[in-house]
């Protein structure tokens, strides 16, 4: 039998601008996909929709720790620049890859 209680929750480690440490949890599909879908739209036409989605997106992935820390998209959008989002953005799918390709 397959008992998928017994996996190992490997967690991303995140110091936030407000100087809180949290341990970001893997994603769950949604997520993963909206912020994936998202961060491949980057383009001149990215507009202030596409902005208030990755800003969701964002806040809904970093929300999802082990403190039961809440970053609001308001948090996001005056915590982060293009560059610094663009950073945290890499380093977390970075992250997801090499969850998803080693075993527990």
């Amino acid at each position: 039998m397959y008992d998928m209680t017994n996996l190992m929750t490997r967690y991303f480690k995140v110091k936030l601008k407000n100087q809180k440490i949290i341990d970001v949890e893997p994603p769950k599909l949604k997520v993963f996909r909206e912020i994936s879908k998202l961060s491949k739209t980057v383009t001149d036409d990215f507009g202030e929709n596409e902005i208030d989605q990755l800003t969701e997106a964002v806040s809904l992935a970093l929300s999802k720790n082990k403190q039961h820390y809440k970053v609001s998209k308001e948090q996001i959008e005056s915590w982060f620049n293009y560059d610094e989002l663009y950073d945290l953005l890499i380093a977390y799918f970075t992250w997801v890859s090499e969850i998803t390709t080693t075993k527990n």
